[in-house]
């Protein structure tokens, strides 16, 4: 899968620090990571082209203007690919991953980019401005610390289903009954109807937990399938959890 996006937006990011994005060293960026993992099976795919973006007027093509619509400021741009293709697991769960936040934009889980390497240089105000970095990569997370930092995939798959329409037996049911009688005569038809609506939503709300374990610590977590807080990090040891596993929770019946 090929993907781009903003690895490092110059705003205040959700810890209150702005990066400063003419002074980041770009020239040893080359790597995609996993969750900030530090194994070799967070080493996902490679950075093939970044460059900086200051303005409109400096973006070439309809990916890098799509980026500075959703950053609005100076950023560091980045395309690069996965290695889905070669059967590395990581790499392949990222991409479906990313795959089905793109195309459920109804659902709260979203996929960005956290830009990866090491501060150089603070200064500013309780010294909250990184004024001199350096950039290794960027990694795959499901929670940025600046959300500006959108990660999309080559090729529009935005195919939202958040208007789902009724499953077809409900609809069947609704026209088998007499529309020309009034509802008191067709209230046991209804009632049928909506009670299997509600078993259907009973099973979807005990289907829609998950659970993910830490490969660290052995520490289960519990939580909805759908939360705006889906965990990346283990509560127990604080290391964080790979794609795969995320990936492999969300899709737990």
């Amino acid at each position: 899968m090929r993907i781009y996006g903003i690895a490092a937006a110059q705003n205040s990011d959700n810890s209150g620090e702005t990066i400063l994005i003419d002074n980041i060293d770009t020239s040893k960026m080359r790597i995609l990571n996993d969750e900030h993992g530090e194994s070799a099976y967070s080493m996902i795919g490679a950075v093939e082209f970044h460059k900086k973006i200051h303005s409109l007027q400096e973006c070439a093509d309809d990916y890098e203007r799509r980026c500075w619509d959703h950053a609005k400021v100076p950023f560091l741009y980045v395309r690069g690919e996965l290695a889905d293709m070669t059967e590395h697991p990581n790499a392949k769960a990222a991409a479906a991953l990313l795959e089905f936040c793109t195309a459920r934009p109804d659902l709260p889980l979203r996929v960005g980019l956290s830009i990866e390497g090491g501060i150089l240089e603070r200064s500013g105000e309780d010294n909250k401005t990184l004024s001199k970095t350096l950039a290794t990569g960027a990694s795959f997370t499901i929670k940025p610390c600046n959300p500006r930092c959108a990660l999309f995939m080559e090729g529009d798959l935005r195919k939202s289903i958040a208007n789902m329409a009724p499953p077809p037996e409900y609809i069947e049911a609704l026209k088998k009954s007499d529309s020309t009688t009034s509802f008191k005569e067709n209230r046991l038809a209804v009632l049928m109807v909506c009670m299997e609506m509600l078993e259907k939503s009973t099973r979807d709300y005990f289907g829609a937990f998950t659970s993910i374990k830490c490969h660290h610590c052995g520490t289960g977590i519990r939580f909805f399938k759908s939360s705006r807080d889906t965990p990346n990090r283990c509560h127990s040891c604080s290391e964080p959890f790979s794609l795969a596993a995320i990936w492999s929770a969300i899709q737990k019946d």
